[in-house]
This record gives structure tokens, sequence and C-alpha cells, in this order.
């Protein structure tokens, strides 16, 4: 089958080996795309639906779903939406989109994904936010952390973030074909992750039974021009990390290390409702609605 395919990150590539790859939407025979909510990928829906294409969303992150809710509220105008997990469609269905257009795929992202590894240091693994610009957040949390001094601290960042800005940084491009590889080389030895807020990559650790802490302090602001961020952008922070205040992360990273089984059953619980592990075959489960459209 030939279909038209955008990417963002990685994240459906594996999906992409397995069509006929075309850039022209009048030779598509289905339409697949990371997102519906830019208007760039909602032109090419509607675009599609004019032609009598059917389109099918692949959810591309874990905070992928994140502008069907306030303060956005799109709606789902794609013909399949593929989420992760269960409570991903949960929560798109009490905002009020139709049940029968979500399906659950889980993601391809775990086969990626390298066993834990042994090392002599305790590695603290940092995941900054990543926002339209350097924000205060990132900065106080790199300052908190350089106060363990008997810790390694390691930076995970990407495109848009300036490396000589942080400690020990690894480096990866979202649109580069090693960006998962070095994600899960990082994740492998990793002791305890510490994030800003809870994503894909932190969901990639609690997969690895890696203890995750997120520190809640956050100011509201706006991405990007859209002042809509600052009225209440949800910041997804689940059970299965630990929530603490700026002030006490240090504390709690030396709780964590004494502790690491302490949310392991809520990181298990997670990966299930957000990660849709449950799913035997995420690819073959998203190639096959794909094909039906």
């Amino acid at each position: 089958m030939r279909i038209l395919l955008q990417d963002h990150n990685r994240v459906i590539a594996d999906v992409a080996k397995e069509f006929e790859i075309t850039q022209k939407i009048d030779e598509a025979e289905r339409v697949v795309l990371w997102n519906e909510v830019t208007p760039d990928c909602q032109a090419i829906i509607r675009l599609a639906h004019i032609l009598k294409k059917k389109v099918v969303v692949i959810q591309h992150g874990r905070k992928g779903s994140s502008r069907y809710f306030y303060p956005f509220n799109e709606k789902i105008i794609c013909d399949k939406l593929c989420v992760w997990g269960q409570k991903d469609k949960d929560r798109l269905v009490e905002v009020g989109n139709p049940p029968e257009k979500i399906e659950i795929t889980s993601t391809t992202i775990f086969s990626h994904l390298i066993p834990r590894q042994k090392h002599k240091e305790i590695n603290i693994l940092f995941s900054p936010d990543h926002w339209d610009k350097e924000i205060p957040e990132n900065i106080r949390a790199r300052d908190e952390l350089r106060k363990l001094k008997k810790y390694n601290i390691i930076t995970k960042i990407i495109d848009g973030q300036i490396p000589e800005t942080y400690d020990n940084p690894v480096f990866s491009n979202r649109k580069d074909e090693e960006h998962l590889k070095i994600c899960a080389e990082v994740l492998a030895k990793t002791d305890i992750m510490v994030a800003i807020s809870e994503g894909t990559l932190e969901l990639m650790a609690q997969y690895l039974d890696i203890p995750v802490i997120i520190i809640k302090d956050w100011e509201l602001k706006s991405f990007g021009g859209d002042t809509r961020y600052a009225d209440g952008y949800w910041r997804h922070i689940s059970e299965a990390s630990k929530s603490v205040a700026l002030k006490d992360l240090v504390p709690a990273i030396k709780q964590q290390i004494k502790n690491p089984n302490e949310l392991q059953k809520e990181r298990q619980k997670i990966c299930l409702e957000e990660g849709g592990i449950n799913v035997k075959d995420p690819l073959r489960t998203i190639c096959d609605i794909i094909k039906k459209g």
C-alpha cells in the first residue's frame, strides 16, 4: 500500500518501513500523520477528505494528545486516531471525542530500548523541559543538581536546546535516525531520572523501572506566541513519578537512590495505562488500522 506519511520524532519511523511512501497526496491510498492540531496537518487532512482519502493519526509522544484538552479543546477530525494506552482513550472520550475513532495501539518505541547496564558511578539523568526558548525552571533545576557532588549528572537534550547550558549533555535530534538509539543508550546507564515534566523519555525510563522525579514548580507561560499555554496548559505528573518542590529535590534524589523500588508497581501500572504494553504487536496493530482506514 502506498501512503503519504509525516513523522516528527521517529516515533512512527517503524511504520514507514512497512509501506511504500509518497509525498504526493493524489498518489496515496492512505494519509498517515503525527498530529492533527497544527495548521499544516489540518490542511492536509481537509485536502485528503476532499479527495476521499482516509487519514490515520498516530500519537507521537506521551503528551501527544495534550491539545485535545483545555485550554485548546481541539477535536478529532481524522478517520482514526491511534493512541498508546487505555488512559489516553478514556481522557479523549471524557471531553467529547467519539470512541469509535480512537484505537489503542501502544507504540514501537519500547522495542528500541536496551536492558539497563551495570556501571560504577551513580548516574542522575536530567531531562530539561523543551519549550520555545530556555526557561527558568530548567536553569534552576540544573543549579540545584550541581549541589550533588558525589553523583554523575548527565543531561539529555534535543534540538532547540543549547549543549553549553548543561552538564554532560547527551544530544539527539528528533528527526535523525539515531534519535531513539541515543535515548536508549543513555537510559541504560541511568539510576535516577529528574525532569520538569513527564513526557516520552520519562515513560521510557519508567518502562525500564528507573525511578523518576518530577519538579512540580512551574510558572504558566506562552509557547511560540500562543497565549493559551499560559491559561492552564496540562502538565502531566502521574503517580508513577515522585513529585517534589525544587527545594526538596536533593533529599528526594538521595531517598530514591536508597529506595529505588518505592514506586515500582506504579511504574508498571502507568506503562500499561499510558504505554499500552499489553498490546502484543504494536507495529502490526498500527499497520492493520492504516490498511483498513
